[in-house]
């Protein structure tokens, strides 16, 4: 176990004049959004982008800011408004509760934040987002404050270890994470279909959650983080390659997405769920995985891989929502049955790949149902 613990969290969802409709893209921005799992019917756009509200695309760097203070900000005050102590901003996908606010994380000050971890791979200011933050919400002078930028959709899970350790090196403290990407300043206004793929995809949208290992908050926590594990793939120039922010052959910027990435995030996939399954087992399936050694090596029966039954190590799954095709090679991979995709494909469809912030949204939907209950574990993560 590793002593950590979320008091609670928020993701950000932008109003509903931000909505994206399709049939306003080009044809081929179209037929990819179609494949990808996307709501035809809207997802979200800011407006320096949206092609119902500006007559050009601005990409710039104020305009950028604009966006991550209306997305980051919105997650943090809609977080702080659960906890009952700073006026949100209304837009926030809200747990369901009874009698007001949740039990969960009342009373949590800003200026009780003693970490602070933001990431936002491409967009990346100076002044940092992080200190963006600082100043919007006037946290302490002491704060730990890190910005992480360049790592794409992992880190939304990846920081989550990070936030960890940190909480390990700094006993009794409170840590806000706020992962985000900038629609903004990622729009790509080239020519070129491997650049023209995120346009379609990627879409507006943020997180925020605060973890703890207060001991007077223990009881308090919503969940606790019983593992996290990663693997990097970037020893592999093919892994390394097949996402990147830059230039096209006409000198414009914009996200590449390699037809190769399918392939590449597989890989990770089977890497990464290797390290953790083992981790989750059963005990009966540790018999199982024994049975099947011995019929495997000293019978010689030819049997594959053993693979355990997910489903019964976990009771959700919050995985990314990088588009149709990834989703439906991790439930192939983990042989996992339609209802449990259910959150991850709901998030896909009502927000689009938000990126870093995937997973969380997957998990607001499961708390807005009312599908997670005491004692029940999730599995987070399976990010490229």
């Amino acid at each position: 176990m590793t002593g950590a613990y979320m008091l609670d969290f928020a993701v950000y969802k932008p109003p509903a004049e931000f909505k994206m409709y399709v049939e306003e893209n080009t044809q081929f921005q179209l037929k990819v959004v179609r494949k990808s799992g996307l709501d035809v019917d809207g997802t979200y756009l800011p407006p320096a982008i949206h092609p119902s509200i500006a007559d050009e695309p601005k990409t710039d760097m104020k305009t950028a800011m604009l966006e991550a203070e209306m997305v980051m900000c919105g997650a943090v005050s809609d977080l702080l408004e659960k906890t009952g102590t700073w006026p949100g901003t209304g837009w926030g996908l809200q747990t369901p509760r009874e009698g007001g606010m949740l039990p969960g994380a009342q009373g949590i000050k800003p200026e009780q934040i003693d970490i602070l971890i933001s990431n936002c791979s491409i967009f990346c200011p100076t002044p940092s987002l992080a200190s963006m933050l600082i100043n919007k919400f006037k946290l302490r002078r002491d704060i730990e404050a890190y910005h992480l930028g360049g790592m794409g959709c992992s880190i939304g899970v990846v920081a989550v270890g990070l936030v960890r350790d940190m909480l390990k090196a700094h006993p009794n403290s409170i840590a806000l994470f706020v992962p985000a990407e900038i629609t903004t300043y990622c729009f790509y206004p080239g020519r070129h279909k491997d650049f023209l793929v995120a346009n379609a995809i990627f879409r507006m949208g943020g997180a925020a959650m605060l973890m703890t290992n207060k001991p007077s908050l223990y009881s308090r926590c919503k969940y606790e983080l019983q593992y996290a594990e990663r693997v990097h793939t970037g020893q592999d120039d093919a892994s390394f390659k097949c996402i990147s922010w830059g230039p096209d052959e006409d000198g414009i910027n914009g996200v590449f997405l390699g037809k190769d990435v399918p392939v590449e995030a597989g890989k990770m996939l089977q890497a990464v769920i290797a390290k953790v399954t083992p981790k989750i087992m059963s005990w009966g399936q540790y018999a199982e995985a024994a049975y099947w050694m011995v019929g495997k090596k000293l019978l010689g029966y030819d049997w594959g891989r053993y693979v355990p039954d997910y489903t019964k190590c976990m009771d959700h799954f919050a995985l990314h929502a990088g588009g149709y095709a990834v989703l439906k090679g991790i439930q192939k991979g983990m042989s996992l049955p339609m209802e449990m995709m259910l959150p991850s494909f709901a998030s896909l469809r009502d927000m689009g790949n938000t990126s870093s912030s995937t997973t969380w949204y997957s998990i607001a939907y499961m708390e807005r149902f009312g599908m997670v209950k005491q004692g029940e574990r999730i599995m987070q993560g399976a990010r490229c």
